[in-house]
């Protein structure tokens, strides 16, 4: 029954791409013009394929295929030949324009249809968006797991509400599904220091109100460790990947007093009293940045230390240990936070990066992206196709989703 239909479709894509060539008999016109009356959606499928501005909007799903390879396989099925950007005068080669749109009709006649069920059976179509070896990748969500003093570990998800426990002298609370609030009792300093861990998986971010009102957002593939209440001397944390914080005012904190409040990132310290920043330290995406929004921040390691201003950027360089000051794009560094994807002349090997921690899948660089940058912005609820059919389009990258793994390569 496959075979039968296979053939069917094809013959009925043949008559097409002679139709457009201008190469077609009086006898194959009206076999063609009986297949577009028999139904609707005959009919509907054939003013796709003739409508140039349908074409135009179709051509989007294709640009990203070998599609030159895949018509050419079609043409030697049928027994016809071409040539890409020869002259019209023979009436077996067609221009660029005449190619998309034959490349259209095999996309309009349906995945199901012949000419795709031919190009999947020859194995030798690199499709970016290979669905039918896809798992289900979506974007991102509301996710991490706390790893409490005792060892214990609390799923967090947008479902968890409420009191979580008591840690020393502090309660934990989840607050509308996506914020872990920290908020110390009456019951005096704690015995000694209790340490909680918020790690957010890859597809996951998560927001953390510290005990001393310090505001935390964790983006994907992060972590944060913190003492359940800051009774010493300084506010001292720990975090991998990437976080932004929103630091209580100093002089807000009549209970702690003032308190250097410092984030330890491998061998760098970030000493601030009361600021907005963003630290990008993930083990992937060397070098750590720590850039600035409000207020003032010292970075320092133990070779030596800078102080930047509102609008600036630390890059810490671990070959040299050196810091370098820029001023970077600030809408693309709090892109993550706001919700969005936002490019910046950025390579493709960092953007890779970013895709695989936000849809938790693995990138497979199969050549060198040296030198490809993009830029632009999306959503981060969008999904992941939608993303490579950009990048695809751009034509200077190759990609293949199959499960979930992202085959990257440079379309030379």
């Amino acid at each position: 029954m496959e075979d039968k239909k296979f053939n069917e479709h094809l013959a009925v894509a043949k008559l097409f791409f002679k139709s457009l060539l201008l190469d077609i008999s009086e006898k194959e016109k009206i076999k063609l013009e009986a297949w577009k009356n028999s139904s609707q959606s005959n009919r509907a499928i054939s003013n796709r394929i003739e409508d140039d501005k349908t074409i135009a909007n179709d051509l989007l799903e294709i640009e990203s295929l070998d599609v030159k390879a895949a018509t050419q396989r079609i043409f030697s099925q049928t027994g016809m030949h071409y040539t890409v950007g020869a002259s019209k005068k023979s009436p077996d080669v067609f221009s660029y324009r005449t190619f998309w749109k034959v490349a259209a009709a095999c996309l309009i006649l349906g995945f199901s249809s012949a000419v795709w069920l031919y190009l999947e059976k020859s194995k030798s179509l690199s499709n970016p968006l290979d669905k039918s070896l896809n798992a289900k990748i979506v974007p991102g969500v509301n996710k991490a797991i706390l790893t409490l003093s005792d060892g214990s570990q609390v799923l967090l998800d947008s479902s968890t509400s409420g009191l979580i426990g008591t840690e020393g002298n502090t309660q934990v609370f989840m607050l509308n599904g996506k914020n872990l609030s920290y908020t110390a009792t009456l019951n005096g300093a704690a015995a000694k220091p209790v340490y909680n861990t918020l790690t957010t998986p890859r597809g996951g971010q998560y927001q953390l109100t510290l005990p001393d009102g310090t505001a935390v957002w964790l983006n994907s593939a992060s972590s944060i460790t913190f003492p359940t209440s800051f009774d010493g001397a300084d506010r001292v944390v720990k975090i991998t990947g990437e976080a932004y914080f929103e630091v209580k005012s100093i002089k807000d904190q009549t209970i702690i007093g003032k308190k250097p409040f410092i984030v330890e990132v491998g061998t760098e310290r970030i000493t601030v009293l009361g600021t907005h920043f963003n630290i990008n330290a993930y083990g992937d995406d060397y070098p750590v940045k720590t850039t600035l929004v409000e207020g003032s921040v010292k970075v320092s390691n133990d070779k030596g230390f800078v102080v930047i201003q509102p609008g600036e950027q630390t890059i810490f360089q671990h070959s040299t240990t050196a810091y370098k000051v820029i001023k970077p794009n600030l809408e693309e560094v709090l892109a993550w936070k706001n919700g969005k994807f936002i490019f910046s002349d950025a390579s493709a090997r960092s953007i890779m990066l970013q895709l695989s921690r936000w849809y938790d899948i693995d990138i497979v660089f199969e050549s060198n992206l040296t030198g490809i940058n993009f830029s632009g912005g999306l959503s981060r609820k969008d999904q992941i196709e939608k993303l490579i059919e950009l990048l695809a389009l751009d034509g200077r990258i190759k990609l293949s989703l199959k499960g979930r793994k992202l085959y990257v390569s440079r379309n030379e």
